[in-house]
Parts: C-alpha cells; structure tokens; sequence
C-alpha cells in the first residue's frame, strides 16, 4: 500500500517524475515525510524545480541531464545498497567513480605570541603570552564520488551533507515516476530498481502514468509493439470511443458510470454514477461479440483471482472512510512475493545523455487530460512552459519541430521552473502530443519564433 508506506517512511527518494506536476498524491507524500516525519530526501530530475527545496532542510536536489537516470540508481545503490550482497562487478563498477585528492586550504588557528611588556607603574618589563589568529595552509584528502558529479551534485560537500540526513533514518522509500517507463533503457532501469530492492530496506512505490493504468496492466494482454488497425479508449486511433462527444462512437465519462479501477496504491476502488448517460457502454460493444454480462458491474466478481483481484460482487464492496480517516473502499490486491534471481545489469553509457534544445512531455501541475481541461475550476493553459529567462529568450509564440511533425505554441512563463528544458502539455487529446514524443518523454528539437 503506497499511501501506508508514505507514512511510515522519514527518508524518501524520487526520480522519474516531475513531482510538482506528475502526481498531486505523491508531492504532498514527498512533502509530508519532511514535515511530519522530521525526514529527509533525494530528488533525482532533469527540470530544475524551485518548489521541491523547500519542503525541508534536509531535501537534496539533483538536477541532471536526460538520459542519465542509470546513474542515480547507481548512486542509490552505493549510498543505501548492502555492499556484501551487491555483486562483483557491480561495486567494481561503482568504485571506478571513487577518486581522492589533495586540496590546499587555508584555516585559522590561535597561535601563541610571547612579547615583553613594560610595567607603567613599576618600570620593569615582564614576559606576557596572548593567544593571536593566523591563517595558515593546509592539506587535505577529498574524497570524489564520479556519480554524484555526474548528476550535477558536489562530491566535494555531499558526503557530509547525506551524513547529517542519515541520522535517526529507519524507513527508506523510493518513488519512481514515469519517465522510466518511457526510456530507451527502461528494461536495464527496471533491473536496477530490483537489484535496489533485493540489496537495500528501500520501499519502493511505482507512479502510474494514467488512471487505472496498474489495473489495465493487470487484466489485459500487453503487446511490446503497437501496429495494425487501432480502436482508442479516449485516445486517438484509427476508430475512436470517446466521452468526450468527438470520437466515432459515444462513451459514458467516469462519473456516468459503475465499476472499478485499481490506483497506484493496489487498491481496487468502486465508481458509481453521478450523472444519467443514455447511450452505449463499453460492456455493450463486448455483449454483443460474447455472451457477456447484463451490466457492466457484473464483471467486478470475474476480475482475475491470479492477478491479485477478488471473487466480490461490486454491490459488496465497501465505500467509504473512518471518522479517523482511515480509507474504507473496495479492497487491496493480494500480493506474493517469490524468489528471484539477482539481475543482471549493464553499465550506462554517459554519451546518451541528451544535449541541445530539448522539449520535455510535462502537464500543468492541475492539468492531467481532457476531462480536466473541460473542469470551470481549472485554468491552466496548453502550451510550452518555460523558465523566465527561458520564456523571454522564446517569445510569446513558437514552433517545435520534432522529426516526425511539428506544433505551434503558445510560451507560458513558470517561475518555478529553473534552467532551460521546457515543458510542453499533453492533456489536449487533439493535439496528438504522444505521436510527436514517441517512446519518449524528453525530445531534442529545433524552436522557431512565430
């Protein structure tokens, strides 16, 4: 359970996701392990963010380059793994970051200074000794961690710093965000958060990329490689469902219907309906190729006992929380654990980190699609956010050509944007930002003022 794994911990380590924008849920756990737990923590992302510092003094930032996300695994490996449980050549390869040198500094020291001194009453002279300051040099040995400077840390200072936020640490959770899950090395990432959790007493929590993906990911049968003739759910593809009244075939909204869905806390979780809908749903299109079910609640018993779901009818299922807030719907997936083989992991190659103009896929920080952006109560705007600086460097107006299209935008100043990545919003279904980004959320491309 994600949300009793937060409360427990008091350090806590984040990478692969844009906190303040990705997920609500896990900023605020993020911030609450600071304030109410007295804790610490890491944030590991390439888009300098103002707002995650100040959680707390003990919230280190490291602002690295795309494509580098290998390291800062390596790096929690080396900070919190069991040395004797890593393997060889894994500890041999983080060793290769370490180096020493000797650096010149200059101290100050009381030094003792003996002068004479004339009695004005007696005449006579008499020994006296002071304590003077004196700056003097001297040599030191620094230890240089390669992955710290690597990820745009200060090797120099940071072995003290990490130090002071260990103390009193007894609970250790990482969330990863889904910046992993759209990589190029997503499976050698993968492999590096097991070894993290067979190695290491880190918690680990995974960030679903939409509602109900963990559930999707359970029930459905997932090909590597989307090609063929598309239906989209709510997405574009060569048929669309849509509740949004654009796509070939109407579908209800969430609030226009029952059933379930499963969120990034295991937890299946009952929908009922707010609003009438009179038109078809998704279990009508499925009756009328099998010998379905009369309504679409009927499914919730037949969801798969091997993947965790139970044999409960959807009328069953509690809904509701505790006067002391304890959450109180529907139930959470049984989990097992087994045994695995210690992975197999690669090196990571520093050349792949990107370089030049680069666009990152990002909503708004209330923006998450469609249905958000059609909410009176949400204003935030589609288009290409960006420092200040950067935002002046652009103008009002640009367009980023990808290499497989480009799109015109307008350029929105975020002050809590820092450095010079900017962040372009995918909640506009029509705008078909995914086809642009591919496989990918950060893209190098070329801007042109408009």
């Amino acid at each position: 359970d994600a949300d009793a794994l937060m409360k427990k911990s008091d350090f806590v380590i984040a990478m692969g996701t844009a906190l303040r924008n990705d997920s609500p849920g896990l900023k605020y756990a993020f911030n609450n392990v600071q304030k109410l737990n007295k804790g610490a923590g890491l944030y590991f992302h390439p888009v300098g963010d103002t707002l995650i510092p100040t959680f707390g003094k003990n919230v280190e930032c490291f602002t690295h380059k795309p494509g580098l996300e290998e390291a800062a695994l390596y790096l929690v490996l080396d900070l919190f793994a069991d040395k004797e449980q890593l393997p060889d050549d894994v500890k041999e390869y983080i060793a290769s970051f370490k180096s020493s040198e000797t650096k010149t500094i200059k101290e100050k020291v009381m030094k003792d200074v003996t002068e004479m001194v004339k009695d004005e009453e007696t005449g006579e002279e008499k020994e006296v000794t002071k304590k003077v300051p004196e700056m003097v040099e001297k040599e030191i040995t620094v230890e240089r961690n390669g992955l710290v400077d690597l990820l745009g840390g200060n090797s120099a200072t940071f072995a003290d710093t990490f130090e002071k936020m260990m103390k009193k640490k007894e609970s250790f959770s990482m969330m990863i965000g889904e910046d992993f899950y759209y990589h190029d090395k997503a499976e050698n990432l993968a492999k590096l958060i097991a070894l993290v959790e067979q190695t290491s007493s880190i918690d680990l929590v995974m960030t679903p990329p939409k509602s109900n993906a963990l559930g999707v990911a359970l029930i459905c049968d997932l090909d590597d490689a989307a090609e063929g003739y598309t239906v989209g759910y709510n997405e574009n593809g060569d048929f669309r469902l849509s509740a949004l009244g654009d796509g070939d075939l109407d579908m209800p909204a969430m609030n226009q219907q029952e059933g379930t869905l499963t969120n990034m806390s295991k937890r299946v979780v009952p929908t009922n309906a707010a609003l009438e809908y009179g038109g078809y749903e998704l279990n009508d299109i499925v009756s009328s190729l099998i010998d379905g079910q009369r309504e679409t609640i009927d499914w919730t018993a037949k969801l798969p006992t091997a993947k965790g779901y139970q044999a409960v009818a959807f009328d069953s299922l509690a809904n509701g929380y505790n006067n002391d807030g304890t959450e109180n719907r529907g139930y959470l997936l049984k989990t097992s654990n087994r045994k695995a083989n210690m992975p197999k992991v690669d090196k990571f190659d520093e050349a792949s980190a990107l370089e030049g103009e680069i666009v990152y896929r990002c909503n708004p920080a209330r923006q998450f699609s469609d249905f958000t952006d059609k909410a009176h109560e949400i204003f935030e705007p589609f288009g290409l956010y960006a420092s200040t600086a950067k935002a002046e460097e652009l103008g009002k107006k640009v367009e980023v050509v990808f290499e497989n299209g480009s799109i015109i935008v307008d350029v929105i100043a975020d002050h809590k944007i820092e450095g010079d990545i900017t962040k372009l919003s995918d909640f506009k279904s029509a705008q078909d930002i995914y086809t642009l980004f591919g496989e990918s959320r950060y893209k190098t491309v070329t801007m042109r003022k408009v």
